[in-house]
């Protein structure tokens, strides 16, 4: 192995020893830059098994390569480019990913001299650039308002180009920022769909994306939302922490914790040891999944906690609902039947504005909820139908109506206090958590976009409904069925996503799309409970 000393540029079409044909200022400075990166790609390749290392590990390329090792290497460095992903950077241990801001500079440069660029590779850059300034940006930085003149001084030997002109399509960035320092929770931040926001704009920048303003004021915005969003996370885990201690110095020895995926009597003792073994799981990519499973269940654990408290010792979580009067259009005895699920106590009267006795009564035996929740769109983006082939059968339209039913019943006994807060149902033993935009879809009339939400919170609920019978049973039956039913479901949201974004609708795409990811996490948490 030749000594690993640094690469100079030579004259224009000189050549270097041992290069062959490759020559000059253009040569050296393009190995220059890839053996820099090198550290970077070897690790990536490593850990994700992505190509047989061309090195030993710890091991640089040779300083002066001969053409065939020249293109060799950089042809390898391109293929690696191809697989990786940004998640993937995101999981290198720090001290591959902060050993060396040139390591670093070198790859963001690799990557941004890209001819033709694709949404992985703008993922890949947006979070570079976010990965470049906490890295070099000064510590007062990381504790003072941030301004783009602060951003684009420490981006500039990566972003020669570097520009703090404020741009005007990317002002919805500053009203996110604006509403983040209102948040004092990881559940503000959902609330409000902040992450969704910006990953809207992001999208809807195509080409405009790449312009060297709009870099420094996306990795502004990215480092504020990572900074605030860690300052959340330790308020909620620290919230969690001390709810325990209360329940404890108040004598309380179990907690009713379904809602965060526990037990109905979950010992403050187990409680106290979670939270001591918990872990923040940063290598995850949270711009890609804002609700993410680790997250959910530490805000629904605080939620439960936080309810503990609130009652007294004597008296019940919950308890039953008082009668309420029929839907108009249903059957007279439907006014009669038991509440399915046991809920609060009505807080307050609310104005309530049902599902209309035409939309009940247009379902079909096979695809009744579907035809509540797809009339009106083109048969393109549907639900699939299922066949005899189908493994598992999908749940039934008796069911999903059985479920939305009793979501709606609790829902209108206990409405939420006025503002943006979530409410949580009980459906036999399961909780499920909902937004304050899922629960309007169920109290206030909202045409195809509350349709459309109603429809993905109960694919979520029989998710977690045959999931806890699973658990306490052992039947894999209905869970099958759900899992296939919210299979299905997830494809026609995410078109009507698509659908919103196209026309603008940001509030439909934003609240859509969250309740799309939370059902695509029931699904993944479902799925490890098959054999």
């Amino acid at each position: 192995m030749t000594p690993k000393t640094t690469v100079t540029a030579t004259k224009p079409h000189a050549r270097t020893q041992n290069s062959g044909e490759a020559g000059g200022a253009e040569f050296a400075a393009r190995w220059t830059e890839a053996r820099q990166a090198y550290p970077m790609y070897a690790a990536l390749a490593s850990q994700f098994n992505l190509a047989p290392l061309l090195y030993p590990m710890g091991e640089l390329p040779p300083q002066r390569p001969t053409r065939e090792v020249f293109d060799r290497d950089l042809q390898w460095l391109n293929a690696i480019d191809q697989k990786v992903r940004a998640f993937q950077i995101r999981q290198l241990p720090s001290e591959i990913l902060n050993s060396s801001e040139e390591a670093l500079r070198s790859f963001i440069q690799r990557q941004l001299k890209k001819p033709d660029k694709t949404n992985v590779d703008r993922d890949k850059i947006d979070l570079l650039l976010v990965q470049y300034f906490a890295l070099c940006a000064p510590m007062e930085l990381y504790r003072e308002a941030i301004k783009l003149e602060d951003v684009a001084r420490v981006l500039q030997p990566v972003l020669t180009e570097a520009d703090s002109t404020p741009l005007e399509w990317c002002e919805p960035l500053e009203k996110v920022l604006d509403t983040l320092d209102q948040c004092h929770s990881l559940r503000d931040l959902m609330e409000h769909g902040l992450l969704e926001q910006g990953r809207l704009v992001k999208e809807s920048a195509g080409a405009m994306f790449y312009d060297p303003a709009a870099l420094v004021a996306f990795c502004r915005f990215n480092f504020s939302l990572r900074r605030a969003f860690i300052r959340m996370l330790h308020a909620d885990w620290t919230a969690v922490q001390q709810a325990v201690e209360a329940l404890e110095a108040a004598g309380v020895k179990s907690v009713d914790c379904r809602r965060a995926g526990f037990s109905a009597a979950e010992t403050t003792v187990q409680l106290r040891t979670w939270c001591e073994n918990w872990r923040q799981p940063f290598h995850k990519d949270y711009t890609e999944s804002s609700v993410s499973h680790a997250f959910e269940q530490l805000l629904a654990l605080r939620a439960d906690l936080e309810e503990a408290l609130s009652h007294p010792r004597s008296e019940a979580f919950f308890t039953p609902s008082p009668p309420r009067a029929a839907r108009p259009g249903a059957p007279e005895a439907e006014s009669k039947k038991t509440p399915v699920a046991q809920v609060p106590p009505p807080a307050a009267a609310v104005q309530v504005t049902p599902p209309t006795p035409k939309k009940i009564e247009a379902r079909t035996a096979s695809d009744a909820l579907a035809a509540q929740a797809s009339a009106s769109l083109p048969s393109a983006i549907k639900p699939a139908k299922f066949t005899a082939d189908t493994p598992a059968k999908p749940t039934g339209a008796a069911e999903t109506e059985k479920c939305l039913e009793a979501i709606w019943e609790q829902l209108i006994a206990a409405p939420p206090s006025r503002g943006r807060s979530m409410s949580t149902v009980v459906l036999q033993d399961a909780k499920v958590l909902l937004s304050s935009w899922e629960v309007a879809a169920f109290v206030v009339e909202g045409g195809q976009e509350a349709e459309d939400l109603r429809r993905a919170v109960v694919a979520r609920a029989l998710l977690a409904v045959a999931g806890d019978q699973r658990k306490r049973s052992g039947d894999e039956s209905a869970l099958a069925s759900a899992l296939v039913h919210a299979r299905s479901e997830v494809s026609y949201f995410q078109g009507r996503v698509e659908q919103a974004k196209r026309a603008k609708n940001t509030e439909a795409a934003v609240n859509l799309g969250i309740s799309t990811k939370r059902l695509l996490s029931f699904i993944e948490e479902s799925e490890k409970l098959q054999p």
